[in-house]
């Protein structure tokens, strides 16, 4: 994604190295940071792959379509000069019906792929959204599990200010 394989591999690295700390205790801050960094790296990356192939696709197709479109002029073109000089007006006419067609279907084609990358953008968008929800629940989750030290640690050194020592 960067083209910087350093980058990759210390955050694969890291995001295993977290990955098996995982169910043995609880993760920092930054650990949890690197798993979303990885996350989303991971995710760039696919849609990166994702939107190359379909424009590699759709580049293979608008390469195949203007080919058949230079094979079928270039038909008609021999066929014109192999006319008769009283029929070349008529068949001035049709070639410029069929390239205003050809003009018609080639804006018919932008639209589509301007129709795509505006697909791109909602995911993108969507996938904002995602990562937006995803922070205010880490957000909540943070200030509820500081609340909830907060509230054992006072209520520790109360019992041990206030309660009786214990003699033996």
């Amino acid at each position: 994604m960067f083209e910087n394989d350093m980058f990759d591999i210390w955050l694969d690295n890291k995001s295993k190295e977290i990955i098996l700390k995982l169910d043995k205790e609880k993760l920092s801050t930054e650990e949890m940071m690197v798993l979303m960094l990885k996350a989303q790296t991971n995710h760039f990356t696919h849609l990166d792959q994702d939107l190359r192939s379909d424009m590699q696709a759709l580049n293979t197709k608008l390469s195949n379509d203007m080919q058949a479109l230079n094979t079928k002029l270039s038909n008609d073109m021999q066929t014109l000069n192999t006319k008769l000089s009283n029929d070349m007006q008529a068949m001035n006419e049709r070639l410029s019906k069929e390239m205003l067609d050809l003009r018609k279907d080639m804006d018919k084609r932008f639209e589509q792929v301007e129709k795509r990358f505006e697909q791109v953008d909602k995911r993108f968008e969507q996938v904002d959204k995602r990562f937006e929800a995803l922070t205010t629940r880490i957000d909540r989750f943070m200030i509820w599990s500081f609340t909830t030290s907060l509230a054992i640690g006072a209520g520790v050194v109360a019992a041990i200010r206030y309660l009786p020592a214990v003699q033996q």
